[in-house]
């Protein structure tokens, strides 16, 4: 009797293996071949589940955005919103983090000159300023945004989110994950007090 397989697991732990090539060399690493390889399974049977490189690289940016959802998720408490926590939860502080970013980056790079990947890019950033924008309206310490300003700062956040990040990871020596944690917590408060000062007029 031929023995069962789970292709779902299979899946992500392929999806896994690809990630950690992107990671470490790049895009142009991960190749299907590559991916066998690391993973001791024939050329053909990975086909079955990345028939070439588009899709090979489409699946591990799903993969990476799956773990940062849970990653976000598992990070708010059941009491409400943390935008604190939620923002330092993605932070390159861990080496699972750092990878998925680098697998973004790697992949934004691509979304440049494919409309597909820039669709698929383009809905995950306005996804996650919207889950931006749910825990800031949840979270207690941003009570004093109202709901038409909360859009604009998850935006920010977001951006500055990235900014971080990107300093972290190129320039590792200048950006300990203490500078990373304090950088997230500075942007918070400098939006708490503009928001402040805008009142006070």
């Amino acid at each position: 009797m031929p023995a069962v397989i789970d292709h779902a697991a299979r899946r992500t732990a392929l999806a896994e293996i690809a990630a950690d090539l992107v990671a470490a060399g790049g895009a142009e690493a991960a190749t299907v071949r590559a991916v066998a390889a690391a993973a001791g399974f024939s050329t053909k049977a990975v086909t079955h589940y990345f028939p070439d490189k588009h899709a090979l690289m489409l699946l591990t940016y799903r993969h990476a955005a799956l773990s940062s959802q849970a990653r976000t998720d598992a990070s708010q408490p059941e009491s409400g919103g943390d935008i604190k926590a939620l923002l330092q939860a993605l932070l390159p502080t861990d080496p699972k983090v750092e990878r998925d970013w680098r697998v973004w980056f790697s992949f934004w790079g691509l979304a440049i000159a494919n409309s597909e990947f820039a669709a698929e890019q383009r809905a995950r950033m306005r996804d996650f300023v919207a889950q931006i924008d749910t825990i800031l309206a949840a979270d207690r310490t941003c009570a004093h945004l109202t709901m038409a300003e909360r859009p604009g700062v998850a935006s920010a956040l977001l951006a500055a989110l990235v900014g971080i990040v990107t300093q972290a990871i190129f320039d590792p020596e200048a950006w300990a994950p203490e500078r990373q944690v304090d950088a997230i917590n500075e942007v918070l408060t400098r939006i708490a007090r503009r928001a402040d000062m805008r009142r006070a007029m």
